[in-house]
């Protein structure tokens, strides 16, 4: 019974995505290109940060560059 639920989750999650992704590109018109990519770009840098935040949590130092070749500790 448990997998009805997950399913019909799903299809609303999906509906859902559906619809906001209509309304975007109706409403934007031709400024659907720009939106997209400010909002990659957005993506991007929140995902280095916290990438850069997971290595502070692990110990290294994310300003510090390496040299290139291999590392061994």
């Amino acid at each position: 019974m448990n997998w009805i639920v997950d399913k019909a989750a799903l299809l609303l999650a999906a509906i859902a995505c559906a619809a906001l992704a209509w309304a975007l590109f109706h409403y934007s018109g031709q400024w659907f290109a720009v939106l997209l990519f400010i909002l990659a770009i957005a993506g991007l840098f929140a995902d280095i940060q916290r990438l850069r935040n997971l290595l502070r949590d692990l110990g290294e130092d994310p300003s510090r560059r390496s040299r290139g070749g291999s590392r061994t500790r």
